[in-house]
């Protein structure tokens, strides 16, 4: 899932530009306490096992209103078992019958909590406990939802089956998004599409609506005619007549109840195939295949990728992807993603608007959160992070290792600026609400650790691609398969790798799973020419508060590389406070790299000199080792040694577009005449002439350029610059880095350049960044303009973030 709160993090992360607040200098603010220490959250105690559900409703699309019934069968988890509760809220319940083959009987039924109409019986009212904690000895399921209590005939046996069907209506309030044409917004589509993480589908079918049991799901829609129906697992029917029209969806395979979902609308299908696995994509009616190719041609390469590298071949009967209007980021709806229709992007947005992340991570869920799926919300990582890292994976798959290792890397400064705000372990259950779970810890730090799982039991070194008989793949192939349509928790997962590699990974989950924060690293380094001797000595300084450990015992690979050419690389473990290292070295190290792949989430203090980082951003043949130079020599003091000449090298000539993104940052930072000139000259080269660095500048690097340039914007060549590049560069992304470098406090003339790009705007990309830009500029006329947009832009979102920015903009 890829992540709403309700929806922020989750609906714009993946094609949105990266913003870390680790690139940008200043003082860290105060780190605060996570959640509530006061709380604990525990998986609620289940007195009963959900076998099926059987959904059958008719959708009212005019009245935003749902009838019809849903079909439980469950079986008791201990004997005398004569009542019990299901999640539910807001649905008015008809009927509670227990079908059996004697015929239906009537049930008694009572509602608790305030948001549950009641129909029928008369409430029955069940002790509860207080809202917001969960306790391990509860027996009622999420005692913060609303209860449906059924009272049945008679105390049935442990394991004995039974069937109720609950006949009920409602206009749901959450869980279900019913959307039309309005004077506002005449040109949106109706659609109804749903969205039940995390406990949001009892609103509407009551269900047992946490994590912690696994049905298989029939959902039977009713739709008017014209319109389809996306749902969970195999199409075994449509039904058409008197003007509508019926679609019977069945998933066998057990899953938890936040993962059955709806999509009804009017769709255009791209049809594609794995083998005989049908792989679709649902875009809305209009929709050419051509826009919907570029954002899901890839997902049949993905399935065979991950079905290799997972060791288990993708477990259902079908994927369907669904590409819904104002739909909140990306849900892993089990075999039917549903994902926003901005992910459907234009050729002039590739590769910036790439749906490549979001696509890939939705997929990895498929096997990590929908096939096992976690026990508990506090071990969200296990669904979360894995997809995280499994769509780094795949973009070392589709774009090469140093794609990975890029990746990766994003991912640990995402987890470093969130520490700076509050640290916390992975697993965590003070959280006060799921979505409070759903954080960069969860996610990027989550897959910056398997990361650095792979790597230790790799032996201090990755292989260059992702392959089924590293360890760690096989110790996950090997969980999958014993958890498979389960739940599970994160001492599974190391009973699974201790199991599968031999080894006991304990420590190395209890000081980065269950600990917090991360090692923070002094190092110096000294040549003895006379014995011919390196030493280098390490220590870890980080402070133990906040459950951080003392020591992280890791492998950590050191690189020496000589001004001749000679490189001579070694692996130490660092298992204590303060260590010291020698090593035989024929030559004088010209620079020396610390974790040159940067295979460890850390913080590290090891001062080389501007030269050394010049060589080092030049000449390593390690990118990463390239990349942290570049990024070190933006910090330098004083621009003497060539800084920026060097810098401008390697924006123009590295091989890889990352590092070269690094070198424009650090032009940027640096705030010096010559470092501006060497951006201009970098944007402003002629396409036409072959050599010039515009023909070498991708767009992802040029929106770093432009981006850079923004800390000189109040200068006239920048501006003009700025200026050019916002209303003449095709690509979106190159012109969002410019309206956001001219939206900025105190410059005047900003504001006629960002009114008229409005205007010609056609990218949610641009349009966001333009809103953005408008109401920083604090131009009087900003206001009016937020508040036209806010009225007329044709997304739900763009109006609200217009809205808000609009009312700011005016104080």
């Amino acid at each position: 899932m890829r992540l709403p709160r309700p929806c922020t993090l989750r609906q714009l992360r993946w094609f949105l530009p990266l913003i870390f607040i680790a690139l940008l200098p200043g003082q860290p603010p105060k780190r605060q306490p996570f959640g509530n220490p006061r709380v604990t959250q525990y998986a609620p105690r289940r007195r009963y096992h959900v076998v099926a559900y059987r959904i059958r409703l008719r959708l009212h699309e005019r009245r935003r209103a749902i009838a019809g019934a849903v079909t439980i069968t469950l079986r008791p988890l201990a004997g005398n078992f004569h009542r019990f509760a299901l999640d539910s809220a807001g649905l008015t319940i008809e009927s509670v019958r227990l079908l059996s083959p004697a015929g239906p009987q009537n049930l008694r039924f009572g509602l608790t909590g305030p948001a549950n109409p009641a129909a029928g019986a008369p409430a029955r009212q069940a002790p509860t406990r207080g809202a917001g904690r969960r306790a391990a000895g509860t027996d009622i399921g999420n005692t913060a939802q609303s209860k449906l209590w059924v009272t049945l005939p008679r105390a049935f046996r442990r394991g004995e089956s039974l069937r109720v069907r609950i006949a009920y209506h409602a206009t749901p309030q959450r869980g279900l998004t019913f959307l039309a044409p309005s004077a506002r917004s005449p040109h949106r589509p109706v659609q109804v599409w749903s969205y039940g993480w995390p406990e949001n589908n009892h609103y509407w079918f009551p269900c047992w609506d946490y994590p912690n049991d696994k049905a298989a799901s029939e959902t039977i829609i009713t739709v008017p005619a014209g319109q389809s129906v996306v749902s969970n697992g195999k199409l075994l029917r449509v039904t058409r007549g008197a003007g509508l029209a019926t679609y019977d969806w069945s998933e066998p395979v057990p899953h938890s109840s936040y993962l059955i979902s709806i999509a009804a609308g009017q769709w255009t299908e791209l049809r594609q195939h794995l083998g005989r696995l049908p792989v679709d994509a649902y875009v809305p009616y209009g929709v050419s295949l051509a826009r919907a190719r570029r954002s899901f041609g890839l997902t049949p390469d993905m399935i065979g990728f991950y079905s290799r590298v997972f060791g288990l071949d993708y477990p259902y009967a079908k994927y369907a992807q669904v590409a819904a209007h104002d739909f909140p980021g990306g849900l892993e709806n089990i075999s039917a993603t549903t994902l926003t229709d901005l992910t459907l992007h234009s050729a002039a947005g590739e590769p910036d608007e790439s749906s490549i992340g979001l696509v890939a991570h939705e997929l990895a869920h498929q096997w990590f959160g929908d096939l096992v799926t976690e026990r508990s919300w506090a071990n969200a990582w296990l669904s979360e992070g894995f997809a995280t890292f499994g769509a780094a994976l795949y973009a070392g798959h589709h774009g090469g290792p140093h794609a990975y290792r890029y990746q990766i890397w994003l991912d640990q400064h995402a987890a470093r600026a969130e520490d700076r705000r509050y640290r916390r372990p992975i697993v965590d259950r003070h959280y006060t609400h799921p979505w409070g779970i759903l954080d960069r810890t969860t996610y990027e730090k989550g897959a910056a650790v398997l990361d650095m799982l792979r790597m230790t039991l790799d032996g201090g070194r990755e292989p260059a691609l992702a392959s089924p008989r590293e360890p760690l793949f096989r110790a996950f192939s090997a969980y999958l398969q014993r958890y498979r349509a389960r739940n599970a928790d994160t001492h599974d997962l190391i009973n699974a790798l201790r199991r599968s590699t031999g080894r006991n990974p304990r420590r190395f989950f209890d000081q980065w799973v269950y600990g917090a924060g991360y090692p923070a690293y002094r190092a110096r380094a000294s040549y003895d020419a006379q014995r011919k001797i390196e030493t280098v000595e390490i220590a870890q300084t980080q402070k133990t508060a906040w459950r951080t450990a003392r020591v992280f015992a890791l492998p950590i690979e050191l690189a020496f590389a000589g001004a001749a050419g000679q490189r001579q690389t070694a692996i130490v473990q660092d298992r204590r406070r303060h260590q010291t290292f020698t090593f035989p070295l024929a030559f004088a190290p010209r620079w020396v790299d610390f974790d040159p792949h940067d295979y460890i989430l850390k913080s590290v203090d090891f001062p080389q000199s501007p030269r050394q980082w010049l060589a080092a951003a030049n000449q390593d043949p390690v990118m990463m080792a390239r990349l942290q130079a570049a990024r070190q020599l933006g910090r330098a003091r004083h621009c003497g040694c060539g800084v920026v000449k060097g810098l401008e090298k390697v924006l123009t000539g590295d091989a890889f577009y990352g590092v070269r993104v690094e070198a424009a940052r650090s032009l940027g930072r640096l705030r010096r005449p010559a470092a501006m000139r060497a951006l201009l000259q970098a944007l402003q080269a002629h396409p036409a002439q072959a050599g010039h660095a515009a023909v070498r500048l991708s767009s992802r690097v040029r929106a770093a350029a432009v981006a850079a340039l923004g800390n000189y914007s109040l200068r006239p060549p920048a501006f003009a610059q700025l200026a050019r590049s916002l209303h003449a560069d095709p690509s979106p992304a190159v012109a969002s880095a410019a309206a956001r470098a001219l939206g900025r406090p105190g410059s005047p003339a900003s504001y006629p350049p960002l009114a008229a790009r409005w205007r010609s705007a056609h990218s949610y990309r641009l349009e966001a960044a333009l809103i953005q830009a408008l109401a920083a500029t604090r131009d009087p006329r900003a206001p009016a303009l937020l508040q036209q947009i806010s009225q007329q832009a044709t997304s739900r979102m763009l109006r609200q973030m217009a809205k808000r920015r609009a009312a700011s903009a005016a104080k």
